[in-house]
């Protein structure tokens, strides 16, 4: 009976140690990703973390809120699904990317942490940041516009009634 008890532990380990081992399907961590997007953790290859080149809206990932030379990837999980973001980071075929990551690629768990990261900030609709600097350059343009005009009414108004009160007292005509 101890014989029989002690092989199904040695079965249990063996599988145990077997899922756990690299290039196993596992789920990836969410927070060993952002570490890794951040750079809080080195990709194992030495390529450059992820918040280098590209944001996330939302987030707080430090000083660098996140660079704007890549696209943001807030959305990137939602508009291609897990494969679609796995396929992603295996391929890296975009040249500014290319360039980096060929000889530097990502591992199969950094991978899958990235993606488990991109479920957990994926928001459905690509940030409108733009939106935002639109309203506040409307604003200001309106503002001026009418400080302007204010300005420039009361310079005719300066201007033009000694002109009309010239030309009614009969003092406007000239030689």
């Amino acid at each position: 009976m101890i014989r029989q008890a002690l092989k199904h532990y040695t079965l249990l380990v063996v599988g145990l140690l077997l899922l756990s081992a690299p290039g196993w399907a596992q789920p990836g961590d969410p927070q060993r990703g952002k570490d890794l997007y951040v750079g809080a953790i080195s990709f194992s290859e030495g390529g450059a973390p992820c918040l280098a080149c590209h944001g996330i809206a939302g987030q707080k990932l430090g000083f660098a809120a996140g660079a704007n030379y890549g696209p943001d990837l807030t959305a990137m999980y939602e508009d291609y699904g897990e494969e679609g973001v796995v396929d992603v980071l295996e391929d890296l075929s975009f040249e500014s990317m290319a360039a980096i990551y060929t000889s530097r690629p990502l591992t199969e768990i950094e991978i899958a942490d990235l993606v488990a990261f991109f479920a957990t900030v994926s928001t459905g609709a690509a940030p409108g940041i733009a939106s935002g600097l639109v309203l506040h350059v409307a604003l200001v343009t309106a503002f001026f516009m009418i400080l302007i005009g204010f300005l420039g009414w009361r310079r005719l108004q300066s201007v033009r009634q000694p002109l009309v009160a010239r030309a009614l007292n009969g003092k406007g005509e000239t030689t």
